[in-house]
């Protein structure tokens, strides 16, 4: 199986909406209603939002692709404020989970906090998505503070933490 990450393009826009929409399902529905999830992604995933997301220049996306399918995505944004470099965003496939795309899309963004000469991502993960919160964990993440994220209606508990660089390894 052929892996690979790069940058997104304009075309990606549709199957990144796929993507999001089926791990979200997978992920979130068991604790926010469908309802709510459709609301916020209706809000911030709808094409002209992921157009003006894809213009950001602090603000960057990217394919994971297995065997030339796209089968994850991972946004992620750099805060010149406070001198962080974000993983907003991180899905893969429920198809192509266990393959190490997720890594491998980690150690992109490791990639590139380094070309920005820091040493940690910073990641923000709902308390209830147990299963991203054991994933990251794997990999060293801290947890600093938990604040309330709201989809929706719904408001669950959601870490704030960071992944060292050298962990990805």
């Amino acid at each position: 199986m052929a892996q690979l990450v790069r940058r997104w393009t304009l075309d990606d826009l549709t199957v990144i909406q796929e993507v999001l929409w089926k791990t979200w399902l997978d992920s979130y529905s068991h604790f926010i209603p469908e309802e709510d999830l459709k609301s916020y992604f209706s809000e911030h995933y709808d094409r002209d939002s992921l157009r003006t997301l894809f213009h950001n220049p602090l603000a960057d996306g990217f394919v994971a692709l297995d065997d030339e399918k796209v089968a994850g995505f991972m946004r992620t944004a750099r805060d010149t404020e406070e001198n962080r470099y974000y993983v907003s965003s991180i899905y893969v496939l429920p198809q192509f989970q266990g393959r190490k795309i997720g890594k491998a899309l980690m150690e992109r963004a490791g990639q590139e906090a380094k070309a920005f000469k820091l040493d940690r991502i910073w990641i923000g993960v709902m308390v209830q998505n147990t299963q991203a919160v054991d994933w990251y964990k794997s990999m060293g993440y801290e947890v600093v503070r938990t604040e309330p994220f709201t989809m929706g209606k719904s408001t669950v508990d959601h870490y704030i933490g960071f992944v060292k660089i050298d962990s990805l390894r």
